[in-house]
């Protein structure tokens, strides 16, 4: 992570959050390489990310440490906003940047007042909360009536980049409820239907409106 002074670009992106960049404390603008870790689940949650761009994967992890249990991505609004409201201020996910991202960052104890008092800032946070909640609500109603091909087919399309898919296997597998072994199957149909082409260890989408066609809907 690299941090900068706010720019005149940062400076209006809290400025459509309601802040006065002027009034708030210690804040900077941070970009974050490919595999940063923003947030570390279990770990103290110290700051807000405001993300401008970029590509963050938010995982979150089981009790037994070992499966994941939500994945999701997010290129625009807050991160630590749920530890924000909440007494426990451990992170309640893990955030690690799969593209080059640039976020603002906010302490959240020194800003604490400024930042709750705050109505406009405080709607975009609930905002925020809600559409969480939805995409968790959704993954659910996804994992009971919608079919292996259905699900990963909705993941390729959020986790894509450029045409490319290129995230961990097995962390998939995990993320849309399918075995691993179940996963190259559908995978390997994918690519034979011509829909996906092997890249060594990423796969092209050729054809994005059959993923288009089969994604999850709530």
């Amino acid at each position: 992570m690299i941090e900068h002074s706010i720019t005149a670009a940062a400076g209006a992106a809290l400025k459509e959050y309601g802040l006065d960049p002027d009034a708030v404390n210690n804040c900077s603008l941070c970009n974050f390489e490919a595999g940063d870790i923003i947030f570390k689940q279990g770990s103290p949650v110290e700051h807000l990310f405001i993300v401008l761009n970029g590509k963050i994967k938010v995982c979150l992890l089981a009790g037994n440490g070992k499966d994941l249990t939500l994945c999701f991505y997010v290129s625009s609004g807050i991160l630590g906003d749920v530890e924000f409201m909440q007494e426990d201020k451990s992170a309640s996910a893990t955030s690690i940047a799969v593209l080059p991202s640039a976020c603002i960052k906010i302490p959240s104890s020194r800003n604490f007042r400024h930042l709750h008092d705050n109505t406009q800032f405080m709607n975009q946070v609930a905002k925020g909360l809600s559409t969480k909640l939805q995409n968790s609500s959704n993954a659910h109603i996804a994992s009971a009536l919608y079919s292996s091909e259905e699900r990963l087919c909705s993941y390729i399309l959020m986790a894509e980049h450029n045409g490319l898919f290129t995230d961990i296997l097995s962390d998939v597998s995990k993320s849309i409820g399918i075995s691993y072994r179940h996963l190259f199957r559908v995978l390997n149909d994918l690519c034979r239907i011509g829909v996906l082409e092997r890249k060594g260890s990423a796969f092209k989408i050729l054809d994005k409106q059959y993923l288009l066609r089969k994604r999850t809907r709530p």
